[in-house]
């Protein structure tokens, strides 16, 4: 798999490598003291050196660097910052739409790593918290036990989800036992197709103990502070910055 911010064949894979390191954050990139290089007072970080050659050594087959692949990442990752300012230089970043449409997709995801990175260690309380305020998102889905009277089909006799009875026997018929109160029955089917479903009993949706959803529970809790992330810097944004919407004509 080729990366991004490699060379293949001597040429740079296309614009979505200079949207990457178009986006710069010296305040979030790491400390430029620990740069391997320097291309017009901008610092090629260790850790996107180390990225590079992990990915080199990743696509090679014994997942392991050759003698001359430091060097070689090295110049690469110099020749993109140099071909980067260039860029920026003839306003690329302004005027060509594709480049721009990158560089907003690069600038979300960067605060999405962020908001990650700072929520990863959440503690156990916050966690659950959260599951406590969004309990409805940890909510099991009904299940049902039916009977079916007048006609041979293949309805087991545990417990079912709306979507097992729908494939078995209709979206009609899921939808009705969905409403049906327990030891009712409804008539579904036409003709000699006839036949009665009875509910025997149900379990409505119940919300999942903390423990056995505690992954679902991270997972939701750190994509919130992503898109939390993102609202506030936006907001932010709109507040520090002049912003002027010509009347419509």
């Amino acid at each position: 798999m080729s990366r991004p911010w490699l060379f293949a064949g001597g040429m740079l894979l296309g614009a979505a490598a200079a949207v990457f390191y178009m986006v710069r954050l010296p305040d979030t990139a790491g400390p430029a003291a620990d740069a391997v290089a320097w291309v017009n007072d901008q610092p090629i970080l260790r850790s996107s050196y180390e990225s590079a050659l992990r990915a080199v050594a990743g696509d090679r087959k014994t997942g392991t660097l050759r003698k001359d692949d430091p060097d070689r990442v090295l110049q690469r990752l110099i020749d993109q910052e140099l071909l980067i300012d260039r860029a920026i230089e003839l306003g690329l970043d302004e005027r060509d739409p594709q480049i721009r449409n990158q560089l907003a997709t690069a600038m979300i995801d960067f605060l999405a790593r962020r908001a990650e990175d700072e929520a990863s260690t959440v503690d156990e309380a916050t966690l659950r918290t959260f599951y406590e305020q969004q309990s409805f998102r940890f909510q099991r889905n009904p299940q049902y036990r039916v009977a079916v009277e007048g006609a041979a089909l293949p309805v087991p006799s545990g417990w079912l989800l709306a979507k097992d009875i729908e494939q078995r026997l209709g979206p009609s018929a899921a939808k009705k036992v969905a409403k049906l109160a327990v030891g009712a029955s409804v008539v579904t089917g036409t003709g000699s197709r006839q036949y009665t479903i009875r509910l025997l009993e149900r379990r409505d949706g119940e919300v999942a103990p903390f423990d056995e959803v505690h992954e679902a529970v991270e997972a939701a809790y750190l994509r919130d502070r992503s898109e939390a992330a993102l609202r506030d810097f936006l907001e932010v944004a709109r507040q520090h910055t002049d912003i002027r919407v010509e009347a419509k004509r």
